[in-house]
């Protein structure tokens, strides 16, 4: 019987042991802060491995995600804005090459890449004014008789009231310098008039003129001084009898509204010194050639 009772004592202490050092395992995770931490048996007191991924993950994911958040932004270009007669020969026999401005004033939501830092997307929507009234000149449509459908052709405040949204992509190659490429579709209100008047040319020279011979208003043609502004708008209301009966007419097909093409190119530069604060040299299509600049504020 003796025996028999102290294996059931040696069972007891040994159930013991095991039960304190199983309660002591389970309360070895790290208690609230303020609270004071129960010392722990020599053999317990190494922290648990599988635990400091977690405290040491936590901070970098968090880190990673706030880079993703949408930036936005504003920003003033300026252009010079270019239709050469090289392009305008595509479709003219004759023409005058346009050299103007524009402007517009944009705001932009710009997000950082997940996997690259260095690269933005961003989704651009702008308002702008852009200049389209070339000098007065001569024209004359591709495959038409020079004899018979040349005009002196006038514009008179004629330009485009904009609205476009573009697509932008933007990498950086450091703080100071990125490039960025993009596209976009806009609509753009005509404004302003076109006017026309029937001009006499010389096929072997090319040389044309207008030539007018109502009573009280006669100019142009040999010997006489070359129309000015005054007479042509003196010949007004009146149907034009083509070159030989010239009288100034204003343009009916011009339409109310065309669709904008915006394709751009172009360098970013960043100022690290005023947060926000960039720059861009681009240049590109936007329903004429454009180049130009632009100053932008990152919020």
């Amino acid at each position: 019987m003796s025996r028999c009772s102290h294996v059931l004592q040696v069972l007891s202490i040994s159930l013991l042991g095991l039960t304190t050092a199983a309660y002591a395992q389970e309360t070895s995770a790290p208690m609230p802060a303020g609270e004071a931490a129960t010392p722990a048996p020599a053999a317990d007191s190494t922290p648990v491995p599988a635990e400091e991924p977690t405290v040491v993950a936590a901070p970098a994911a968090a880190t990673a995600t706030s880079t993703t958040f949408p930036q936005y932004g504003v920003a003033m270009r300026m252009r010079w804005i270019s239709v050469p007669s090289w392009f305008l020969g595509l479709f003219t026999q004759k023409n005058v090459a346009l050299s103007t401005y524009g402007y517009a004033l944009e705001g932009y939501r710009r997000k950082h890449d997940r996997e690259d830092h260095n690269r933005t997307w961003e989704l651009s929507l702008a308002i702008g004014y852009q200049n389209m009234s070339p000098s007065d000149g001569f024209w004359l449509g591709k495959n038409k008789d020079i004899n018979v459908d040349t005009d002196l052709v006038q514009f008179r405040n004629f330009s485009l009231i904009t609205m476009d949204a573009a697509f932008v992509s933007r990498q950086y190659f450091s703080r100071y310098f990125g490039i960025h490429y993009g596209a976009g579709l806009g609509l753009a209100v005509v404004r302003g008039k076109i006017l026309r008047t029937s001009a006499q040319c010389d096929p072997s020279t090319g040389n044309c003129q207008v030539v007018i011979s109502d009573p009280g208003n006669v100019c142009g043609g040999a010997g006489r001084p070359a129309c000015t502004e005054a007479n042509l708008q003196k010949s007004e209301g009146i149907p034009d009898g083509g070159p030989f009966g010239p009288h100034r007419f204003q343009e009916t097909s011009v339409p109310g509204a065309i669709p904008i093409l915006n394709l751009l190119f172009g360098l970013d530069f960043p100022v690290p010194d005023a947060k926000g604060l960039e720059f861009r040299v681009e240049g590109g299509f936007y329903d004429a050639f454009f180049v130009g600049g632009t100053a932008g504020y990152l919020f």
